[in-house]
């Protein structure tokens, strides 16, 4: 049975599999390549989760990949966008295109809050990108996109003190940037778009955060609104208007996106995987389980 890695990739690990070439590195801060050459697959050969914000230009080329277990053909002109705590998998090394061009910029989430960066101003974009992590770039996207790594690169190459917090300014507009290519790409042109006032915003970030973290041990909507000071009803209005989705239907996504994976990737016992779930017992795992995915956990995994 195939392995499922529940090692964490940072940008210093991206650092370590990409190919020697034209990059830059800050600690395990930040990281940018151009990578022309196969990487090396010692992270890569099994799903990962990743626990930084990884964005992945296709340059030319094409390339296969999975995040949360839904299969994404890259091609050239496709940004992958991947925020901390989503699980990746890459095509294996001797199925890559051998014309695969790709830019990598790698930033860890700490790095993004310690240089000034609202998450709230993007959250919509940001919740977007769990739905659908692609989108192709326009010519003048992509051409933004060459410059910013294009500048990011001569920066490093000066002798000047302040290189790291040129940097930190250069990766703040390009996050933002992030978020005004989602937003103005053509496939949220046709969503609903429900009114979202900055505290809505700043509530669903945090909620999200939360769930993120806790969604294994922590169930309940009570235990959400607790931790952020509100009613569970008010909770639950605000996620609906701000995401389109209910706090049950996100903590549903998180826990079957956990077991899928411990299913399909592991050779954990489905008793073993309930309790890693904090599910009162095997049955109603079962249950759960199958209401979400037409399957029970036995069927999903004999597939």
């Amino acid at each position: 049975m195939e392995h499922y890695s529940e090692t964490l990739i940072t940008p210093s690990k991206i650092k370590q599999m990409v190919p020697s070439g034209i990059s830059l590195g800050i600690g395990d801060d930040f990281f940018i390549t151009r990578l022309q050459e196969k990487p090396q697959y010692a992270y890569l050969q099994y799903p990962f989760r990743v626990d930084c914000y990884l964005a992945a230009y296709c340059v030319e080329g094409s390339v296969n990949c999975s995040v949360n277990l839904t299969d994404y053909h890259l091609t050239t002109g496709t940004l992958l966008l991947i925020t901390p705590g989503n699980i990746l998998r890459i095509s294996q090394s001797d199925e890559l295109d051998r014309n695969l061009r790709v830019t990598l910029i790698c930033v860890s989430a700490s790095y993004i809050s310690n240089i000034g960066i609202n998450p709230s101003k993007v959250l919509v974009e940001a919740v977007e990108v769990l739905r659908d992590p692609c989108i192709h770039l326009s010519d003048d996207e992509a051409e933004m996109l060459h410059k910013y790594v294009n500048l990011a690169l001569d920066i490093t190459k000066t002798d000047s003190q302040f290189v790291k917090e040129s940097i930190g300014g250069l990766v703040s507009s390009v996050f933002y940037q992030f978020a005004g290519f989602l937003a103005n790409s053509k496939r949220r042109e046709d969503m609903e778009k429900p009114v979202r006032t900055t505290r809505q915003r700043q509530m669903l970030e945090q909620f999200m955060k939360l769930a993120i973290n806790d969604h294994a041990r922590e169930h309940l909507v009570g235990y959400y609104a607790d931790k952020m000071c509100v009613t569970p009803k008010y909770l639950s209005k605000i996620v609906k208007e701000t995401s389109g989705r209910s706090v049950p239907d996100w903590l549903s996504e998180l826990l079957i996106l956990d077991a899928k994976n411990m299913l399909r990737h592991t050779d954990m016992t489905i008793k073993e995987i309930s309790a890693r779930l904090y599910f009162p017992s095997q049955s109603f795992f079962f249950r759960f389980f199958k209401n979400h995915t037409g399957q029970t956990p036995t069927q999903y995994r004999d597939e």
